[in-house]
């Protein structure tokens, strides 16, 4: 990923994160008009960033899917001053040598072959040259030898560096390998969210969502998205980006929009009189 250059000046600054995240998430992410909600987690992570990578740290961050993980990971990774290795370790990545390619590859940026201890060695003569913070997404997936070398990479003395590991029941499966476990510094549990902390968050979010009635997102979000915080961006996106739908939502558009997501038509209960339906469907 894109660093901010040494001693910019929003280095670090978690509030300054929507201005430098990578065109890659905010399309995935982020609907036309939507903007970065920055949460406790993100300004957590972000200020002991400097400290734990004075020390070489672990982080753990876990979570239930769709709760936001990603999103704080991106925020942080946006104002990062040192180079940030981006893995999301895909289930199928069984073995050590599969794993290490994904990881070894985004730590130089090249892709990485040869055996396991050569790419071991690749990825630590790059991290002696280069501070790095190396984020392993879905790391509830690492094998248990992963974990351990791993967790060798992170014992050995760089110049700058620090290991974040991300994923749903992360610390259920630490506490499966003391040895590990027991070498965390910090640990930033995400929780799934109320619908009423989800509603209060959605409306500084987008503006569709400030504008909608609040008895209607809570209903959304009970159907539908159940806190999570990829099924909103999922139906924001279809709404005003792909379908350039600006208006506040109203009971039928929801429900037309949900449909056509889920292929289920919720029960949404209307409570007045309702707006034209948006025309198209979602992905």
């Amino acid at each position: 990923m894109t660093m901010l250059a040494d001693g910019h000046p929003h280095a670090w600054d978690i509030d300054r994160a929507h201005e430098h995240l990578p065109d890659s998430f905010r399309n995935r992410r982020l609907a036309d008009g939507g903007r970065l909600v920055v949460t406790s987690q993100m300004r957590q992570l972000a200020a002991g960033m400097p400290k734990w990578l004075r020390r070489g740290a672990a982080i753990a961050v876990s979570g239930p899917w769709g709760a936001g993980k990603t999103t704080v990971l991106q925020a942080v990774a946006a104002v990062a001053d040192v180079n940030t290795a981006f893995v999301t370790l895909p289930g199928r990545a069984r073995t050590e040598a599969a794993q290490w390619h994904y990881i070894t590859t985004a730590i130089t940026g090249t892709p990485a072959s040869g055996t396991v201890r050569q790419m071991q060695n690749e990825a630590r003569e790059y991290l002696t040259a280069v501070p790095t913070l190396l984020i392993v997404d879905e790391a509830q997936h690492l094998s248990t030898a992963a974990l351990l070398q791993l967790r060798w990479l992170w014992d050995l003395a760089f110049p700058r560096f620090a290991i974040v590991l991300a994923g749903s029941d992360l610390f259920a499966r630490l506490a499966d390998e003391p040895s590990v476990d027991s070498r965390i510094d910090a640990r930033i549990p995400i929780r799934e969210l109320t619908s009423s902390r989800m509603v209060e968050l959605l409306r500084l979010h987008h503006p569709m969502a400030a504008a909608t009635d609040e008895h209607l997102l809570g209903q959304i979000d009970q159907a539908y998205a159940h806190g999570s915080w990829r099924a909103w961006s999922k139906l924001l996106l279809c709404l005003a980006t792909d379908n350039g739908y600006t208006a506040p939502l109203d009971y039928e558009t929801a429900a037309t929009a949900i449909l056509s997501i889920t292929g289920t038509r919720p029960a949404l209960h209307p409570a007045g009189p309702t707006r034209r339906p948006a025309t198209g469907t979602c992905r």
